[in-house]
């Protein structure tokens, strides 16, 4: 890991985070905004939890998930978190595209056979998409569906065979200008090199995604 407050050139310290314009739309600030407050709020001297708890007052950040996306972003960028790295340990990668498809097509790509099979793997049994359905992968795995807001997003629990524990996947739908953006966010990853070994997974589930009829 570097030392706090260096990084490696070349690397976007907010890799895998949401983009800018997702952001300032939740928070009403942007990524340099929020580095430029929190500097001035004292937070480069403030722990990870104090740093929330600071979002969620003065920030009047309402959202728990983005208090805890901004307080990430801003300790990457002060050099505090190696790349992927979150609070309590463990890793998170994010990978999105745009592709030029209707809302409505890119969910059910997502969800079709061959999308999951893409991006997750293959099911022993059909799936059903209710919030505490479990099932079983082929290669073992065990998943447990968690949060499904059909046409939006959903987030899976997935406990690999021989993990110490479960890693959580979240997926997500958005209209774009340009077609929809397509979002896959793993996180509680082991290391670095898992993250990276997820990165190139699902930037490969999302070309079959592209290429689905």
């Amino acid at each position: 890991m570097s030392e706090p407050g260096t990084r490696a050139a070349g690397v976007d310290p907010l890799d895998g985070l949401a983009a800018d314009d997702a952001i300032r739309a939740a928070t009403g600030r942007g990524w340099a905004e929020w580095a430029e407050w929190l500097n001035a709020a004292g937070a480069a001297e403030l722990p990870h939890g104090k740093i929330v708890t600071l979002l969620g007052g003065a920030g009047a950040v309402e959202s728990g998930w983005w208090r805890q996306m901004v307080a990430t972003g801003y300790e990457r960028l002060i050099g505090r978190r190696a790349l992927g790295e979150v609070a309590g340990g463990g890793f998170q990668i994010g990978v999105r595209r745009t592709l030029r498809l209707a809302p409505d097509e890119a969910w059910r790509r997502v969800l079709s056979p061959e999308g999951v099979a893409g991006w997750l793997g293959e099911p022993e049994e059909p799936i059903a998409w209710e919030p505490g359905s479990a099932f079983r992968l082929r290669d073992g795995a065990i998943a447990e569906v968690r949060v499904h807001k059909p046409g939006s997003h959903f987030r899976l629990q997935l406990r690999e065979p021989g993990a110490d524990k479960a890693s959580v996947i979240q997926v997500r739908v958005n209209a774009a200008a340009t077609g929809s953006v397509i979002s896959f966010h793993q996180e509680q990853l082991p290391s670095a090199e898992s993250r990276e070994e997820r990165r190139v997974h699902f930037a490969s589930a999302l070309d079959v995604l592209a290429d689905l009829g």
